[in-house]
């Protein structure tokens, strides 16, 4: 016991890792540093010489011994324990450290000693800036994403809506009586607007790939079914360049998979279409075979009889924004995205795309993919739910019907619904497409009011009767969505049969179909439409509604 108490009581310090110092408070009020660990004055580059006996700005001076100093005073004024952090000067860096600073109370009450212990939290403070700093930076990124996404959108409806003014008038145009220079007049209009709307759709999807955004709706659909259904899309536009498109499905493929469809429509509708504009003389083959056991057992190929790629060019070709643009070779119109949104595409359905060529010779792309097989009562099944929920979660198809049309004469009126006395109000603001709207469904002899915006579309609704409503989204005063809200609002408060409400919008991403439903919509159709998509939909308004 004699021994021990001959012992440093501060000794002990010296057995723990991280920098520990006591301070005692003289009779004056000040506290002076009475004990120090080895880490402690490894840290300080001080002896203990150095420091006994002296407060803070005795030994360190300056600033340093100035803040140092304050914080002790701090802790003696309010007796209770502190956490700071305080840059420290420490060699040729300046260190963080995080002190702990807890008051020490003799048996009376009175206080006697503070306890400090210190540790460097650079590399901490230094981590979290770096991961404060990538936060800000992915922030930064995804707000950069979503204004894009934003721009592209309202891009998209700009062009969209005076689109459908243009394209609704040619087809408007063309059931009339033409000669052949005014039908060739009207299918270069035509096949021009298709020709950017493709562009636009093209750039819509590469940015919802780029963002992945890209979504896969999984069920069972017919791929014979599909292959014949392009190939008969594509065919005019072939025959117009004197190309013959070839089907060649194998005997013993399967004829039906679980896969998305649509997407599997998409790639093929690229490939062909690419094949088509590279292709001068020949054909163009669509073959699809099964090799059972293999990683990748289907393999749908595009064959051509075309230019051909140098083997320096088929890596380049998948690339966005990329074309061959060599000399001898005529650069296509478009985007240079159909081959980039095809690969992302296949990937993404966890399959993989290649291309073999030979310059002169042609070209042959293979997708090959790895889908279940189906039967075809899934396919049946599967028609049945997209007709009883509405398809819409698709990429927009292309039209190519206007190519090498032959003449035409005045649309038959026998062919047309007769749906006179159905009463359809139109929430439009756009001029033309009003004008569209009238034109096509005139013939009808549908009874048709026009009103420019969301609020006069709800006042009508209230003076009125009606039995379908074609709402545009976007509309000054008040939007399609909130009208549409109002509408099934004064049709509960009345006790109503719910009128048929259709989206009439060139908004055309998912979640506006979403918004609309979820507003209380029936359906969606978007800008451009086609006469015939319009007069279908009025016309199963019509029937739902007891009309004939």
């Amino acid at each position: 016991m004699k021994d021990s108490e001959q012992i440093n009581p501060f000794a002990l310090l010296d057995s723990i890792a991280f920098a520990v110092f006591v301070l005692e408070i003289g009779q004056d009020g000040m506290p002076r540093y009475v004990a120090a660990n080895a880490p402690a004055l490894e840290h300080t580059e001080f002896t203990w010489q150095e420091i006994v006996g002296k407060t803070a700005l005795e030994v360190f001076g300056g600033v340093v011994g100035q803040r140092g100093l304050a914080h002790h005073l701090s802790v003696v004024a309010q007796a209770e324990e502190v956490t700071y952090e305080v840059p420290f000067p420490q060699g040729n860096r300046v260190a963080l450290m995080r002190t702990t600073l807890s008051p020490l109370f003799d048996r009376a009450g009175k206080l006697t000693h503070l306890v400090g212990s210190s540790m460097d939290v650079s590399a901490h403070k230094e981590r979290d800036d770096a991961l404060e700093l990538t936060r800000i930076a992915k922030d930064k990124a995804e707000q950069a994403v979503r204004a894009k996404e934003r721009f592209l959108a309202n891009v998209s409806h700009e062009i969209r809506t005076p689109m459908n003014g243009i394209m609704g008038m040619c087809e408007l145009l063309r059931d009339t009586v033409l000669d052949d220079q005014q039908r060739l007049y009207s299918e270069t209009i035509y096949n021009s607007a298709n020709a950017l709307l493709e562009i636009v759709n093209d750039v819509l999807d590469f940015s919802k790939i780029q963002s992945e955004k890209i979504s896969l709706h999984v069920e069972a659909f017919s791929l014979r079914d599909l292959i014949s259904e392009t190939v008969t899309l594509l065919g005019p536009r072939a025959l117009n360049k004197g190309l013959a498109l070839v089907e060649d499905y194998a005997q013993d493929a399967p004829d039906a998979f679980v896969g998305d469809g649509t997407r599997v429509r998409q790639v093929v509708l690229h490939l062909v279409g690419n094949a088509i504009k590279f292709t001068e003389t020949g054909q163009i083959r669509v073959g699809v075979t099964y090799e059972e056991g293999a990683v990748l057992p289907l393999r749908i190929a595009v064959s051509d009889t075309g230019v051909g790629i140098a083997p320096e060019d088929q890596e380049m070709v998948f690339s966005a924004f990329e074309q061959v643009d060599r000399p001898e070779m005529q650069r296509e119109e478009g985007t240079g995205l159909g081959l980039a949104i095809t690969r992302a595409v296949v990937e993404r359905m966890g399959g993989k795309v290649s291309v073999q060529s030979t310059r002169g010779e042609g070209s042959t792309f293979k997708v090959c993919l790895n889908f279940p097989t189906a039967t075809s009562a899934d396919v049946r099944a599967a028609r049945d739910r997209a007709e009883a929920l509405g398809d819409t979660d698709h990429p927009p198809r292309l039209d190519f019907e206007f190519v090498s049309s032959p003449e035409r004469a005045p649309a038959d009126a026998s062919a047309l619904p007769n749906l006179k006395g159905l009463r359809v109000l139109v929430a439009e603001d756009n001029k033309t497409n009003q004008l569209v709207v009238k034109k096509m469904l005139a013939p009808t002899e549908a009874e048709l009011t026009f009103v420019e915006d969301g609020q006069e579309a709800v006042a009508a609704f209230e003076a009125g009767d009606w039995d379908v409503v074609l709402m545009d989204l976007l509309m000054p005063v008040m939007g399609g969505l909130e009208a549409t809200r109002q509408i099934r609002a004064l049709e509960a408060e009345r006790h109503l049969k719910p009128c048929k409400i259709i989206a009439l919008t060139a908004n055309t991403q998912t979640s506006d179909v979403d918004a609309s439903l979820e507003a209380g919509m029936d359906d969606f159709l978007s800008k451009p439409f086609r006469k015939r998509e319009l007069l279908s939909m009025v016309a199963s308004a019509a029937r739902s509604s007891g009309e004939t």
